[in-house]
């Protein structure tokens, strides 16, 4: 039986998605998986459950690979150690249960502690403003509230453009103060996805012509103006965009659409023309309608970010390759 600790400091750090990763790599090698979140928010409806359920049903465990958490705001300041006694036996009680019963345990934890005896991994997304020492002292701070416990540290979502300094500053420093580095993993536009539907939902827009497949996603949105570059220079570059542009502008819609864009998001109120409609249908593009300006609809997507989740099959296949790829000895070594 092999168990491993999943923790971190916040939301959003990459927890399911490491989990969801090794879930399927030991599924892969014949081994049954259970997924346990001892603590929750709201047990019933939470979305980390729900994804990690749908999972391990599709790679042949049984129900009973998920159990019901306990309720508990997720707050990184209260360990569980801190829980009442009975709480703490009930979860290792679970814990024990499901021990039992499977080859592999990920036990994901919204604090940055967990029992003792386990490797745990330790999780903790890079941000925007962050300087190497803050994170060195963080990471460190994080670590010694677990008292020691075997593992390592990952640094998720590292901004590419700190990629470098970051690495070389913090590596060293962390090791001489005996915490393992397995690795930085860099922010992925892909992991930063939205689905259509999403995107229709945030924008509170009507579909002219709805799409095929909603949950199809985008990670770029192009602005369709008076640009300089021919059509296919601007808008052939990237698969899976999204162009904004005024209804208007038939022209920058039609430039678009040759050049396979899948979804157009149509600004300014006005009805498109009818050849557009057509040529959207051929091509198998949806297109959506919005009230305000280009301008004003592109600025209000920066507050779309907080809703870009890892639950799809595409964004697991797509972190599994990247942990694979800048963690030291891959997933593979994280349960060896």
């Amino acid at each position: 039986m092999a168990t491993l600790n999943i923790v971190s400091t916040r939301p959003g750090a990459g927890k399911t998605c490491l989990a969801g990763a090794l879930a399927q790599r030991e599924a892969g090698k014949g081994r049954r998986v259970a997924y346990y979140k001892p603590l929750s928010a709201d047990p019933g409806a939470d979305p980390d459950l729900a994804f990690m359920a749908g999972l391990l049903e599709s790679l042949g465990s049984p129900q009973d690979a998920v159990p019901r958490p306990f309720p508990q705001p997720i707050d990184p300041n209260q360990l569980p150690s801190r829980l009442s006694e009975a709480r703490v036996a009930q979860v290792a009680e679970a814990a024990a249960a499901l021990e039992a019963a499977f080859d592999t345990l990920l036990v994901e934890w919204g604090a940055p502690a967990a029992p003792e005896g386990n490797p745990t991994v330790l999780i903790h997304p890079h941000s925007a403003g962050q300087t190497v020492q803050s994170v060195s002292d963080m990471v460190a701070g994080e670590w010694d509230r677990l008292d020691g416990q075997p593992g390592g540290v990952v640094i998720n979502s590292l901004l590419p453009h700190r990629s470098r300094s970051m690495e070389e500053g913090l590596t060293s420093p962390l090791k001489k103060r005996g915490i393992p580095m397995l690795g930085a993993i860099p922010e992925d536009r892909e992991m930063l996805a939205f689905t259509l539907g999403q995107v229709a939902e945030f924008l509170q827009g009507e579909w002219v012509r709805e799409p095929e497949d909603k949950e199809a996603w985008v990670d770029r949105f192009l602005i369709g103006g008076n640009i300089l570059d021919s059509g296919p220079n601007y808008f052939g570059r990237y698969p899976n965009q999204a162009v904004i542009t005024r209804a208007a502008r038939p022209d920058i819609q039609m430039a678009s659409l040759m050049c396979d864009t899948k979804f157009l998001v149509l600004t300014g109120g006005e009805e498109p023309t009818e050849y557009i409609r057509v040529e959207a249908l051929k091509r198998h593009a949806a297109l959506l309608l919005v009230s305000g300006s280009t301008q004003e609809t592109a600025e209000s997507l920066g507050d779309l970010l907080p809703m870009a989740n890892p639950y799809s099959a595409q964004k697991l296949d797509r972190f599994t390759y990247l942990a694979d790829l800048y963690l030291e000895g891959g997933l593979d070594k994280l349960l060896a």
